[in-house]
């Protein structure tokens, strides 16, 4: 007898849903390989662990290089915690708050040399990026970006050679990321191909709705970037070739504001409909850490914190989703001890979770 064979409706759902194209109100994106939450088929639970309660602080972002995590504060005189992870210790701050030759008014984000010998602490404020030794005792060298460019607002610059670095551009949308020499003379634009973007938007509208956030491989032969309001992940080569373009997980992902407000202000204001889709990425030389939200700004919780971690080869395979057992905002990825280092949301802890 013959087996009868039937199609799962489901199934072809998710065959369409791999590959295609999608359009909003201010975006048409093609070629986009598509996927949705239950792609993900190994999944793991994690449970944290407080990595060291006895500071007093308010931490917001961490950086993990070698055995120390720095952990960016926003409520100290001093900018930068010290965390010895092999030993647990606690090794006090760095970096003052302050207006001085040495100091900073803010620090976006905390990035390795390329040698990992030294720290670079960058301030979105006075757009000023400072190189110091590892214990942030010594100031090195710094980069300033006032003045220099008229449409290029540097946000989180990351080295990818001795004489280049990789940054997004704090007001621009259709530049994806800029690749930049370090003496400033040489810029370079990265287009997505992808994207048909509707410029019938303020420009000003359009650069915080396709904001994004960007981590650089560590062999730093690849860029990723997530999207802040549009939940895409897109994979360059590090000279700026598209490789993959990811967009999930959810379908028809639309960017809500108050139009009225906007529009009077000359701004984007969220609304209470506003949805958050990437908080953080993070990445390896095999895999990308994505941490999604997905919520909106009515939601009871904190929309830009999360419990939900995608993790991808360079490729754009799906590998394994991550849910923990509290919410986050910031973390980064320790391959040799397989542990997530993670700002915790409620408590300002600083987590770890062993995957």
């Amino acid at each position: 007898m013959k087996k009868k064979f039937s199609i799962n409706p489901c199934w072809l759902l998710s065959i369409f849903l791999l590959y295609g194209c999608e359009s909003t109100d201010f975006i048409k994106i093609t070629d986009a390989h598509f996927f949705n939450d239950k792609s993900f088929q190994n999944v793991q639970y994690l449970t944290s662990n407080i990595v060291n309660d006895t500071f007093i602080g308010n931490p917001v972002r961490l950086t993990q290089i070698d055995s120390i995590l720095y952990v960016v504060d926003a409520s100290l005189d001093f900018l930068v915690h010290k965390f010895d992870i092999k030993n647990n210790l606690y090794k006090g701050l760095g970096i003052r708050r302050g207006q001085g030759p040495n100091d900073l008014l803010s620090v976006r984000h905390v990035t390795p040399s390329i040698d990992n010998n030294s720290v670079w602490a960058y301030d979105l404020t006075s757009r000023q990026w400072m190189q110091c030794d590892r214990e942030l005792n010594t100031v090195i060298d710094k980069i300033r970006f006032t003045n220099i460019f008229d449409n290029i607002y540097v946000n989180e610059p990351q080295w990818i050679s001795d004489n280049l670095f990789v940054c997004l551009n704090h007001n621009g949308y259709k530049e994806r990321f800029y690749l930049i020499s370090r003496d400033l003379t040489n810029v370079t634009p990265v287009i997505n191909p992808q994207f048909s973007f509707n410029d019938s938007y303020p420009s000003m509208f359009l650069s915080d709705v396709f904001s994004s956030y960007m981590d650089v491989r560590p062999d730093k032969k690849k860029v990723v970037l997530v999207g802040r309001y549009l939940d895409c992940i897109e994979i360059y080569d590090s000279d700026g070739s598209l490789t993959k373009l990811l967009k999930g997980p959810e379908e028809n992902f639309n960017f809500q504001y108050d139009r009225d407000r906007s529009y009077a202000r000359g701004t984007v204001i969220k609304s209470a409909e506003t949805q958050r889709a990437y908080i953080c990425v993070r990445c390896t030389n095999d895999i990308i850490y994505a941490l999604y939200s997905g919520k909106k700004r009515m939601d009871e919780s904190n929309y830009s914190a999360a419990n939900l971690i995608y993790t991808f080869d360079w490729e754009g395979n799906l590998l394994k989703k991550y849910v923990l057992d509290c919410l986050i905002s910031s973390f980064d990825v320790d391959t040799f001890t397989q542990t997530i280092y993670a700002v915790q949301d409620l408590d300002s802890y600083i987590v770890s979770f062993k995957y």
